[in-house]
């Protein structure tokens, strides 16, 4: 390791680096012959942030070959993973350009290393590159989204990874913190185009249950939904007097939708107290007062099994149909009345009843 970085310090910076990917691939490539997924030596991670984010240390490196999908992704890992120091900051910088180019020209293997890199590095990181694309593409260049929006043929992995940090990113806390219009509706374009970001809730339930974990690992904090709701009461206040039912509307089922599937998937956990109370505010919405108010639970009865639902005519079994009353006192006879009679000469005409 010694000789090797002492070879590299006689290196220029740009060729030092070539230098140091070079052997990153050799040492990988031999280390993927023995494990399936081998840990990041000291050396190699040092050697790394000394000459590629010019972090000056006493340090060393490894040995040579071909470049797999396997092999990119841990040197791209140990490229970019944050070491809780001073080169994280050079790190997250690089990284951001990095990415920002690879949608440009539509680099695929640079966005699945992406999308890996996403997946498995802790969400204060991944909200920091998320920032550094929506300002490349939604704030910078007028019209560059779209070619954000064409990526998601070539790499639906990193797109995917993509609305999850941008959804950490945005928590509606403020007037900064609120997604542009054109991110959300390249979103929903991503989500049209492939609904399976969404479909995962619906097989939720089942992974859940295999782990015995249903009921007990809550994926949708509920933290997070009380700031969307008040965030959706604050927008219709505002387009009420636009005469924007219809999109009031349709933001509610939406919401109503998307907290039904949560609960019943076993994402989101709560009461239908909690949802009742965080709710109040908002505008009437059919959908949602179902969801918030929830099956009416009958009296326990030892003939109906646990958590049965009778229908809400039918009496549940071993009950009576009738309630039996005690016999009431009988009331004193009305004062008889005269007949009434038709006035005579006076015709009624038939009228249908409707």
């Amino acid at each position: 390791m010694s000789d090797i970085r002492h070879s590299l310090l006689r290196r220029d910076a740009l060729s030092a680096a070539k230098e140091v990917l070079y052997h990153l691939d050799i040492y990988f490539s031999s280390q993927l012959q023995s494990a399936p997924l081998p840990l990041v030596d000291k050396g190699p991670a040092e050697l790394l942030e000394e000459f590629l984010f010019q972090v000056p240390k006493e340090r060393g490196a490894p040995p040579k070959e071909q470049t797999k999908d396997s092999v990119r992704q841990i040197i791209f890992s140990s490229l970019f993973s944050p070491q809780g120091n001073k080169a994280d900051d050079s790190r997250m910088a690089l990284l951001g350009k990095l990415v920002s180019m690879a949608v440009a020209v539509c680099r695929v293997p640079v966005l699945e290393c992406a999308a890996f890199w996403l997946q498995r590095t802790p969400a204060v990181y991944c909200v920091r590159l998320a920032r550094a694309l929506v300002d490349d593409y939604c704030n910078l260049v007028p019209g560059s989204i779209q070619t954000l929006k064409q990526i998601f043929s070539a790499s639906p992995r990193f797109c995917c990874q993509f609305i999850t940090s941008v959804t950490a990113l945005y928590d509606l806390s403020s007037d900064d913190l609120i997604p542009p219009s054109d991110l959300l509706e390249l979103i929903v374009s991503w989500i049209f185009e492939d609904p399976s970001v969404l479909q995962v809730l619906m097989m939720l339930q089942g992974h859940l249950t295999e782990k015995n974990l249903y009921g007990r690992l809550g994926l949708v904090p509920f933290d997070h939904v009380v700031p969307l709701v008040e965030e959706i009461n604050r927008l219709s206040d505002e387009l009420n007097p636009l005469n924007a039912s219809k999109e009031i509307e349709l933001a509610l089922d939406r919401l109503a939708q998307a907290l039904q599937v949560a609960m019943a998937s076993g994402a989101l956990l709560c009461t239908r107290d909690d949802l009742r109370t965080v709710c109040s505010r908002l505008p009437h919405n059919n959908l949602l007062q179902l969801v918030i108010s929830g099956p009416v639970q009958q009296p326990t009865h030892s003939a109906l099994p646990p958590g049965f639902y009778p229908h809400i005519h039918t009496p549940p079994l071993g009950y009576p149909a009738h309630a039996t009353h005690p016999a009431l006192p009988a009331h004193p006879a009305l004062p008889a009345h005269p007949v009434q009679t038709f006035i005579p000469g006076m015709t009624f005409p038939y009228r249908p009843i409707r």
